[in-house]
């Protein structure tokens, strides 16, 4: 039988020993799983000595009204001044939240040095799919950019600082895109990004090139992109305020960039299902994340399972042990995931449910009498004799 610190399997310390540590398995689950326990502080503030925003981990800046569109199939345009924060991660730059999906809506996306225009589009069969256009080697660590996307009769065109880099025409982006509420270095299901915004700028038209080449210029240079004579943008921010909880559109209408106190969650996921998290496979900058998450929920649920199981069949012996651990696994889990919800930092999936009760069942797996003496004697002040039969 197995002795802790002199003690055998019948006496009621070895059932407080076993107890002890099943429950700070469980504290270790459940703080892994909900922290922090609040939202947290708004990760936003103002550049020093120049004009801009800066956004870091748990950052992020809404729109007070949303964006509309007289006609959703016109042309459109925009602009961004921006200086990545991070070179080996990815994150929502910009985002629209006008797709009837929340986990696909316009938007602006680093991936590394790369970018991606993400949009939802109708395929032949009515379905909405999400749709990708990437451009690599966009950005430089150290180094601001001024990207330009446009819109119109079928065509799509990235321009950075000025000069086109890629054009599709089956992308199809248009203004009915750019409608909706605007987010800043986040997405409306929680994608955030760390970097500084220094000016923005959307459009109702198409620039054409000699425009894009004249905005940059003018923007470089610490002026107005309002040209006379030419089409005024729906929305501008030049991000010159310096203080305060708000960037004011110069356009004078309601889409007042709001800094609030408290990071948020435009549309937390609740329970969301493991198949948008799989279809992240495709892309690249993504896949990595999701394989590390899976080994993680798995692996931090073995214990529970391993010490529970020996805990109910040593300590408390019950009917059906194994059974009831994963069970008990699956339980803590739902809990952990319904919880989440109500936490910006955190993600509310089936995915991980579904781990985590796979964890549970391996560690319920490897539980035997000769495996818990092992696991014992890797504790401190532990001898052990024969294993219990």
């Amino acid at each position: 039988m197995i002795r802790i610190m002199g003690l055998d399997p019948d006496q009621p310390a070895y059932t407080k020993i076993l107890g002890a540590l099943c429950a700070f398995i469980l504290c270790v689950l459940l703080t892994a799983g909900l922290w922090p326990f609040c939202a947290p502080k708004n990760d936003v503030e103002w550049i020093k000595a120049a004009n801009g925003l800066r956004f870091g981990r748990n950052g992020i800046a809404a729109s007070a009204d949303d964006f509309r569109s007289i006609s959703s199939d016109n042309e459109c345009s925009l602009e961004i001044w921006l200086e990545p924060g991070r070179m080996d991660n990815s994150g929502t730059i910009l985002a629209f939240d006008s797709s009837p999906d929340p986990n696909a809506p316009f938007a602006l996306i680093q991936f590394g040095a790369g970018l991606a225009v993400q949009r939802a589009r109708v395929d032949s069969n009515g379905n909405k799919v999400r749709s990708w256009f990437t451009t690599r080697h966009v950005f430089e660590s150290g180094k601001q950019v001024f990207l330009t996307i446009t819109g119109g009769q079928g065509k799509t065109a990235v321009y950075v600082n000025g000069v086109l880099v890629r054009a599709a025409s089956g992308f199809g982006l248009v203004s009915g895109d750019l409608t909706g509420r605007l987010l800043l270095a986040n997405s409306p299901t929680r994608n955030g990004w760390q970097g500084e915004i220094s000016g923005l700028a959307v459009y109702s038209s198409a620039l054409t090139p000699a425009e894009v080449k004249t905005h940059f210029e003018r923007w470089m240079q610490g002026e107005s992109p309002i040209v006379p004579g030419a089409e005024s943008p729906v929305a501008l921010y030049r991000f010159d305020e310096g203080v305060g909880t708000v960037v004011h559109d110069r356009m004078g209408s309601t889409h007042n960039l709001v800094i609030p106190a408290r990071y948020f969650v435009l549309h937390p996921p609740f329970l969301e299902s493991p198949l948008g998290d799989f279809h992240g496979l495709s892309a690249g900058w993504r896949s990595w994340g999701l394989l590390s998450d899976v080994c993680v929920n798995i692996a931090g649920f073995v214990p529970l399972g391993f010490f529970f199981t020996a805990y109910l069949s040593v300590a408390r012996p019950i009917r059906r042990p194994r059974l009831t651990v994963i069970a008990m696994g699956l339980a803590v889990s739902l809990l952990i995931e319904i919880t989440q919800y109500f936490l910006p930092t955190r993600n509310s999936g089936i995915n991980d449910l579904i781990t985590n009760t796979l964890g549970t069942a391996i560690g319920v797996a490897l539980y035997s009498p000769v495996s818990l003496r092992k696991a014992m004697s890797l504790l401190p002040a532990i001898s052990s004799g024969p294993a219990p039969s």
